[in-house]
C-alpha cells in the first residue's frame, strides 16, 4: 500500500450535523492541482471524500474508522523522506471538554470522543509517518451548540508548537471559516489555491504564509462575509524558506524580490484549461500520461498579482516544475542592420503614438461635440429690407450691447434700426446662453452602479436586494449593462450565502425571508433559493414541534423528584440527531442526569441507601453522570457512602 504523500478530506453531508456545501469540492481540488499542475503522482495523493471511489478495492468513505485505517496503513509503510507530507481537511471541528476533534461524517454530537478524530492522535500518526516536514492544513467550521469555552483550534495550535508541525488554520480562533457560492469553495482554500497557482513548485511556507495573509482577507471583504484572517504555526523559521510541494525534493530556495499583492479582486484561477474535477484515472491509481508542455509555453496569467521583475534571481529547473525555466530556453541571434532596426522601432513608436491619439479622440468624442456644439454662436438677423442687408458678420456681440438690449423691456422703435443705421453687429445678433452637457448614459449607469454599491452593507440581505433594484437601472444594450447583470448574479448568490448561514444557525424563518429576496434575474440561484425554502419550511415545521416537545418535557419536572427527571429526559430522546433543537435537547439531557445523580447522593448522605440507588438507576446510559452512578450504585450496594 502506497505511504501517500498528501491526504485530502472533504465532507459535504454529515450524518448527523448540518451538512456545508463545499467541504468536498475543497479537497477535489486541491488534490486535482497537486496531481495535474504539481505532477504529484495519483497513487500518491488519497482523496477521502462523499463520493470518492475506491482505492485497491478499499472504501474511501470519510467515516471515523476509514479515516483512521488509512492513517495506520501510511505509519506502517512509512519511511524517511525529505519530501513534506500534506494532511488536508475541510469540514467540522469541535473543542470538547478542551481537546480538538475532527468530525468526520459520521461523527455524533452526541458522543464526541467516541466519533470524532482528536487532534493529539492525528498529529501522533502523522509524526509516525517518518517525515520531519508534515504540512497540516485544517478549513474548519464550527458547529453551532457544540462549541464550549475554549475555541476549536486551540489545543491544535499548542499541539503544533509541541512536535514541531507546521500547522494552517482557515481562521483566527476568535473567527469563523465561511464558504461562498460564487467561488464554489470557502474563501480559505480558494486563497489556498490562489497561492499555489501563482508560486507553483517555487512555493515556500513564506511565500504561503504572505499570500494567505493578504489575499484572504480580501476574498472577505469581497465576498461581504466577515474578515477572516489565516493563523499559521511555523516551528523552525528555516523551514519557512523550503519548498513544501509533496513532489518537490525539500531545499531552500534562493531570496525573490518581493512581489507585491494587489488589493484589488483576483479573478478565480482555473486550475486547468478543462473545467471540473474529474482525474484521468481512478482515486490512487497511476495517473494517465501527460503530454509535456512545450518549451515556450507558459501558464496563463489569472492573478492581477504582478509577476516578478526582471531582477529576480532566474529561475532555475526544478524536478516537477510545470513551465522550463529561462535558461534552458534555445537563444537565437538574428543579424540585422542598423538601420532596419531603426525604420523597425521607429515606424513601431509611429504607429502607436497614433494608436493613442485615436483612441483619446474616440474616447472624447462627445465631449468634443459637445463643446463644438456650445462655442458656436447661435444668431438671429433682425428683419431689414432686402436692398438693406449686409453680409452676415461672425464677430461676437459686444457685452454692452447685450446689457442694453436686455436692461429695456420694451425696446423703442428705434432700436429695431436698420443695419445702416448702426455699424455696430450687436443690433443684428442675438446669443444664446451656453449650455452644461447633460451627462451620457455611460456616465449615467457607472453612478447608478456606484449609488448600488454603497447601499451594501455584511450580512444585511435586504441591502443586497435594494442594491440589485439600482442595478437593474441599467437596461440592456446600455453601457455597463454585462457589469451590471454580472453584479445582480453575485449579490443574488450572497443573498442566498446569508440566507444559508441563518439555516446552519436554527433560524429557519430568517432564511426563509432572506431567500425570498433572490431575485428571478439568473434563473439557477433563484431555483436554488426555491428549493432551500421548501426545505426550511420542512424544517420551521419540524423545529416547532421540537421546541413543543421541550416545553413538554420541562413541565414534567418536580423538584427533588428522580423519576420526573426521568420522565422529562424520555421526552427530550424523540428529538433525532441532526434535526433543529438537537443541540439543546442534549444539554438538557446532560442537566437532567446530573440533577438526578445529585438527587441520588443527596439519599446515600441520609442513609437512604435503597432510595439512593432506585434514584441513580435512573440516570440514562450514554449521558456524562451515567458511569458515576454506576459506580456510586456499586458502593451503596455495599452500604458505604
Amino acid at each position: 500500500m502506497a505511504n501517500h504523500a498528501c491526504v485530502a478530506i472533504g465532507i459535504n453531508r454529515y450524518q448527523f450535523l448540518q451538512p456545508l456545501s463545499y467541504g468536498q469540492a475543497d479537497a477535489q481540488a486541491l488534490r486535482h492541482f497537486l496531481v495535474r499542475q504539481a505532477s504529484l503522482p495519483s497513487n500518491q495523493c488519497l482523496l477521502l471524500t462523499d463520493t470518492s471511489p475506491l482505492v485497491n478495492d478499499q472504501s474511501t468513505y470519510p467515516s471515523r474508522e476509514n479515516i483512521l485505517n488509512w492513517l495506520r496503513a501510511n505509519r506502517q509503510n512509512s519511511r524517511q523522506s525529505e519530501t513534506w507530507r500534506w494532511f488536508f481537511f475541510s469540514g467540522y471541528g469541535v473543542n470538547w471538554q478542551n481537546a480538538d476533534y475532527l468530525m468526520p461524517i459520521d461523527g455524533n454530537p452526541d458522543d464526541i470522543p467516541g466519533t470524532g478524530i482528536s487532534m493529539r492522535s492525528l498529529f501522533e500518526t502523522l509524526k509516525a509517518q517518518g517525515s520531519e516536514n508534515i504540512l497540516v492544513l485544517l478549513d474548519m467550521n464550527r458547529a453551532s451548540g457544540l462549541q464550549s469555552g475554549i475555541p476549536v483550534g486551540a489545543e491544535a495550535v499548542e499541539l503544533a508548537r509541541e512536535m514541531g508541525i507546521v500547522l494552517v488554520l482557515s481562521s483566527q480562533l476568535d473567527q469563523f471559516s465561511h464558504e461562498a457560492a460564487v467561488l464554489g469553495h470557502g474563501l480559505f482554500t480558494e486563497a489556498l489555491l490562489e497561492a499555489l497557482g501563482y508560486y507553483h513548485t517555487d512555493t515556500t511556507l513564506e511565500h504561503l504564509e504572505q499570500y494567505l495573509h493578504t489575499r484572504l482577507p480580501e476574498l472577505s471583504q469581497h465576498h461581504w462575509r466577515p474578515v477572516q484572517t489565516p493563523l499559521t504555526v511555523v516551528p523552525s523559521e528555516a523551514q519557512r524558506q523550503q519548498l513544501i510541494l509533496p513532489s518537490v525534493k525539500n531545499q531552500p530556495i534562493k531570496e525573490r524580490t518581493p512581489v507585491g499583492i494587489s488589493s484589488a479582486f483576483i479573478p478565480k484561477a482555473k486550475l486547468e484549461t478543462d473545467n471540473g474535477y474529474t482525474e484521468d484515472s481512478r482515486n490512487g491509481a497511476t495517473p494517465g500520461q501527460k503530454t509535456p508542455l512545450s518549451a515556450t509555453q507558459t501558464r496563463p496569467t489569472t492573478s492581477l498579482i504582478s509577476p516578478p521583475t526582471a531582477t529576480s534571481t532566474p529561475a532555475t529547473y526544478k524536478p516537477g516544475a510545470m513551465v522550463a525555466s529561462p535558461e534552458r530556453q534555445p537563444k537565437r541571434h538574428v543579424n540585422t542592420s542598423w538601420w532596419q532596426q531603426l525604420l523597425l522601432w521607429g515606424g513601431g513608436a509611429i504607429l502607436i503614438l497614433a494608436l493613442m491619439i485615436a483612441a483619446v479622440i474616440f474616447r472624447n468624442r462627445d465631449a468634443f461635440t459637445t463643446k463644438s456644439i456650445n462655442e458656436t454662436p447661435v444668431t438671429k438677423e433682425l428683419p431689414t429690407s432686402p436692398t438693406a442687408q449686409e453680409p452676415p458678420t461672425t464677430s461676437p456681440p459686444s457685452p454692452t450691447a447685450k446689457a442694453s438690449s436686455t436692461s429695456s423691456p420694451n425696446p423703442s422703435p428705434t432700436a429695431k434700426a436698420s443695419p445702416t443705421s448702426s455699424p455696430n453687429p450687436s443690433n443684428k445678433l442675438s446669443v444664446a446662453a451656453p449650455q452644461k452637457p447633460a451627462p451620457t448614459r455611460l456616465q449615467a449607469n457607472q453612478a447608478a452602479l456606484d449609488q448600488a454599491k454603497r447601499l451594501i452593507r455584511p450580512n444585511q440581505a435586504s441591502l443586497f436586494s435594494k442594491a440589485i433594484v439600482q442595478a437593474r437601472t441599467v437596461k440592456p444594450g446600455e453601457p455597463l449593462y454585462q457589469q451590471a447583470k454580472q453584479d445582480i448574479t453575485r449579490w443574488s448568490e450572497v443573498i442566498l450565502d446569508l440566507a444559508e448561514g441563518r439555516a446552519n444557525q436554527g433560524n429557519f424563518g430568517g432564511a426563509i425571508a432572506a431567500a425570498q429576496l433572490v431575485p428571478k434575474d439568473n434563473p439557477s440561484v433563484y431555483a436554488k433559493a426555491q428549493k432551500t425554502i421548501n426545505q426550511w419550511k420542512a424544517l420551521t415545521t419540524q423545529q416547532r414541534q421540537n421546541q413543543a416537545i421541550i416545553q413538554s418535557a420541562k413541565k414534567q419536572i418536580q423538584p427533588n423528584q428522580a423519576s420526573s427527571y426521568n420522565r422529562s429526559l424520555t421526552t427530550l430522546r424523540k428529538i433525532q440527531a441532526g434535526q433543529p433543537g438537537y443541540a439543546e435537547a442534549q444539554q438538557l439531557i446532560a442537566q437532567g442526569s446530573q440533577k438526578i445523580y445529585l438527587i441520588a447522593q443527596s439519599r446515600a448522605s441520609q442513609g437512604k441507601f435503597k432510595e439512593a440507588i432506585q434514584a441513580a438507576t435512573l440516570v440514562p446510559a450514554n449521558t456524562p453522570s451515567y458511569e458515576a452512578a454506576q459506580k456510586a450504585i456499586a458502593k451503596w450496594k455495599r452500604g458505604k457512602r
